[in-house]
């Protein structure tokens, strides 16, 4: 696992991408709070945030959107390899590393993950997902879903359209 780290093997262990204009990368996150069997821990409290530098490292951020309100950011340091990646997910969530419990972006509890490739075999959600993409953004499932960061730009676009 000391292999680098690319967007290829992001994309296959469930990391997420966004990237905002003029933004000079992609940057991938995975949400690590789900791991948490506290009850207390929402899902997008903690997370590893990563975006590639010119030189081959890549950033490492541990990022928190508490109450999907603030995006707080910590520079933890640059990382190449995957065996930071994983140790450090390893780390933060006490779980060993397994890419078969990381779903839609989330790092899940082994129960919780089973439980979650259950339900999506209902008729209903395989029939949702048949029927997309309904949006060009839609069309490439490693992308991620809106963040707050999201909601800034488009009400500082509103704003400038006034």
């Amino acid at each position: 696992m000391s292999e680098p780290i690319t967007e290829e093997w992001l994309k296959s262990v469930d990391f997420k991408w966004h990237q905002f204009d003029r933004q000079p990368s992609k940057q991938w996150l995975l949400w690590l709070a789900s791991a948490f069997a506290d009850g207390f821990t929402g899902m997008e409290d903690l997370g590893i945030d990563l975006a590639e530098n010119h030189d081959g490292t890549w950033f490492c951020w541990l990022r928190g959107d508490y109450c999907s309100r603030y995006s707080r950011f910590v520079h933890i340091r640059h990382i190449r390899t995957q065996e930071e990646v994983i140790k450090l997910v390893e780390a933060l969530t006490g779980q060993a590393w397994n890419p078969e419990n990381h779903l839609y972006g989330a790092v899940r509890r082994p129960e919780v993950a089973a439980r979650i490739r259950k339900d999506d075999e209902r008729l209903d959600r395989v029939m949702v997902r048949e029927g997309r993409p309904w949006r060009e953004i839609e069309k490439d499932d490693s992308r991620g879903g809106a963040l707050p960061e999201h909601m800034e730009v488009a009400e500082e676009a509103r704003k400038e359209k006034r």
